[in-house]
């Protein structure tokens, strides 16, 4: 039988220098996945490559699952605070419709997606994982996501916002599976979460 993974250490019980490391190390293995995928990803070399000692890393990151969560959901922070910087400065995703205010969200998301590959390789991987850290991990990204979502859907009753939600969120996922295994292009995953947005959401043009 097979031991249970320890939890890695939660930010709230850091010091500010712990939270720092920590940080130090989820942006190592960001910029890592842009030269390979997730399974080139060795605890090791993310150690090596970020100056923190090997065991540091294990007591943050027991397992290297817990870490690709990690730096997956700091990548998603990074995407979610340029969006809200550019609609804090009345730029791309301010203005217009609720169906053009969502399609600009999930086409820069796909975008992103498309610029990093090996990101929608790892999200495909997570969201098969059964580790509850990971669980946790992307059940609260999900919630931070939705709530950005539904504040671009402002006015949108709510039952029809959360349908508009999964329906849009599951696309999403299906077309990153089909295209991260090169069963589809990326024009067409693209067009088919915009397709399901349009769908969903053309009352609101």
């Amino acid at each position: 039988m097979t031991e249970p993974v320890a939890a890695p250490l939660s930010p709230d019980d850091m010091t500010d220098a712990q939270r720092r490391r920590r940080q130090h190390l989820t942006t190592t293995v960001i910029e890592m996945l842009a030269e390979t995928g997730p399974d080139g990803i060795q605890m090791r070399e993310v150690s090596e490559r970020s100056g923190v000692a090997l065991g540091t890393l294990y007591r943050y990151f027991p397992a290297k699952q817990h870490l690709l969560a990690a730096s997956m959901a700091a990548w998603n922070d990074i995407l979610a605070e340029r969006l809200a910087e550019e609609r804090a400065t009345g730029g791309r995703g301010h203005t217009g419709s609720v169906l053009d205010r969502v399609l600009d969200l999930y086409t820069r998301q796909m975008k992103a997606f498309q610029r990093g590959p090996n990101f929608a390789r790892l999200e495909v991987e997570l969201q098969t994982s059964d580790d509850p850290y990971v669980r946790d991990t992307l059940d609260e990204r999900s919630a931070a996501n939705r709530t950005a979502l539904f504040d671009l859907m402002d006015g949108v009753p709510a039952e029809r916002a959360r349908l508009a939600s999964l329906s849009i969120g599951s696309t999403m996922l299906n077309s990153l599976v089909l295209w991260s295994t090169g069963r589809i292009g990326f024009p067409e995953a693209l067009r088919n979460v915009q397709d399901v947005t349009r769908l969903v959401l053309g009352d609101y043009a």
